[in-house]
């Protein structure tokens, strides 16, 4: 579990350059006409706005940490 606490931590470090590295290359592959390839960019940067809002939804670091574990303690055990 550390290494989930590690990201949500520090998501805005793995986050922000997915979003723009996955809608760039996106935008590419679909020029290039390779779909197949644009939706899995797409996906990837879509990955990473979802896990952006929901580091801004639980409020930074630490509130974000706390609400997996908290999940986690709740649900799974």
């Amino acid at each position: 579990m550390q290494e989930i606490y590690f990201l949500a931590r520090h998501t805005p470090f793995w986050a922000v350059p997915l979003i723009v590295l996955g809608g760039e290359f996106a935008y590419l592959f679909w020029l290039k006409k390779k779909k197949s390839s644009a939706i899995l960019c797409l996906i990837f940067a879509f990955v990473g706005l979802m896990a952006c809002s929901f580091y801004v939804w639980a409020g930074g670091p630490q509130k974000s940490v706390k609400f997996i574990k908290t999940m986690h303690r709740n649900h799974f055990q």
